[in-house]
């Protein structure tokens, strides 16, 4: 059958996948199985392949690409930055096909999800590994309820160590605001926008330390993402209500670093057993 071949798929000057910082998590899945990643614009006649699309950029030309698909006899696809969930999944008809969905939101149950994941490019400026200086660090954009609510939590119990900023990636250099991220224990991870899921938390998990996943999103909305992309053994603490974070920094200093580690450890497995999974599902 010869080396399988992960597909960057577009149409017309569309930008590919690779483009954006979201394709860090499926990227790191080929390069541990060794599979050669192609920019294309025309899908070949295969008999197995990975494609990966960028949805929001695809999003009104699923007819295509569901013809497009149809050139490869088995396919694992991977529809990332689609936050909005605006692709239109249930257009893509296909007789061999598993569908990952990064964003997820609750019309994607029956699909199989994937976590964000760190950013693309976050090996660019990792920091040498840091002593744990404090308890709690925050950075970010405070533009909607959520981030709000955070920031007065952080006030009452009077932390020093956070910045709040006006737009995404007006703070800090981004080596400065991983090498702050790598001395604290704990680094809550707000919703982001529009999705719940957001860089911070798996870059909080890679500097070591132990992300607090929101529960709503940024329009004070209840959806458990975490249980509909992890499902199951989420070791990691979450809230719907940030004027809790007390408590819940209480009760995870408690149980610093041996909680840390089990996390570590946990996201280290979850990577390889996605890794293996795409792997059977190419080759079932």
């Amino acid at each position: 059958m010869g080396e399988i071949k992960a597909f960057l798929f577009t149409i017309n000057k569309l930008p590919f996948a690779n483009r954006k910082d979201d394709f860090g998590f499926v990227k790191e899945a080929f390069e541990k199985n060794n599979v050669e990643i192609v920019e294309i614009k025309h899908l070949p006649e295969e008999e197995r392949s990975f494609v990966v699309i960028s949805g929001s950029d695809l999003a009104g030309k699923e007819k295509e690409v569901s013809r497009e698909l149809n050139n490869i006899k088995k396919v694992v696809l991977f529809i990332t930055s689609d936050e909005l969930g605006i692709f239109d999944i249930e257009k893509i008809s296909h007789p061999d096909i598993k569908i990952w969905k990064q964003y997820p939101n609750e019309t994607h149950f029956k699909f199989f999800r994937m976590p964000l994941g760190a950013p693309k490019t976050m090996h660019l400026d990792v920091p040498k590994y840091s002593q744990k200086k404090n308890d709690i660090f925050f950075a970010g954009q405070v533009t909607h309820p959520r981030r709000g609510e955070l920031v007065e939590a952080l006030n009452s119990m009077e932390v020093k160590n956070y910045l709040g900023t006006k737009g995404f990636m007006q703070g800090e250099h981004r080596s400065v605001y991983y090498k702050k991220m790598s001395e604290a224990k704990v680094v809550p991870a707000p919703a982001g926008h529009p999705s719940i899921d957001s860089f911070r938390f798996y870059e909080a998990i890679e500097m070591l330390a132990i992300p607090i996943g929101d529960l709503k999103d940024s329009q004070d909305r209840y959806f458990d993402i975490w249980t509909s992309i992890f499902v199951t053994n989420i070791p990691f603490p979450t809230t719907d209500n940030w004027n809790n974070l007390p408590k819940i920094m209480k009760n995870i200093l408690s149980k610093y670093p041996n909680n840390m580690h089990q996390l570590v450890a946990w996201w280290i497995k979850y990577k390889r057993d996605f890794a293996n999974k795409i792997m059977e599902q190419i080759n079932e």
